[in-house]
């Protein structure tokens, strides 16, 4: 099995865990800091320190962040680039999933009476 057909798991693996209104609010913290110190995470979260422990790990797991240890002390550090990775593998998902292939998948109504159709997002006139 090739790696790119492991890509939609890899998305859908990464998406779930951004999903999360708490790791995406984390995720923003420690991305504005670069480097914070779980202590100082969980000041600026405003929430328990098991919530943040918790929701850290998850973030770690999908290589978000990484955490250093420095004697008692643990700094949460972004990973930029493993984000920028992620949005690159979306991005090229999305892009080769809109093909040709994808028009002919619009209902025949749409396409036989010229007209556009009515979309929900579309501007009633």
């Amino acid at each position: 099995m090739s790696s790119e057909s492991h890509l939609p798991d890899e998305i859908a693996r990464i998406a779930r865990i951004l999903a999360d209104p708490m790791r995406l609010h984390l995720l923003t913290i420690i991305a504005r800091a670069g480097e914070i110190s779980c202590t100082h995470l969980v000041d600026d979260a405003d929430v328990g320190a098991s919530t943040v422990s918790y929701h850290v790990k998850m973030l770690t797991e999908a290589e978000l962040v990484t955490v250093a240890v420095d004697g008692r002390r643990r700094y949460v550090r972004f990973e930029r680039e493993v984000l920028r990775h992620f949005t690159e593998l979306l991005a090229h998902s999305v892009d080769r999933g809109t093909s040709q292939r994808a028009l002919h998948a619009l209902p025949r109504s749409w396409a036989s009476d010229g007209e556009t159709p009515n979309l929900l997002c579309s501007r009633r006139t």
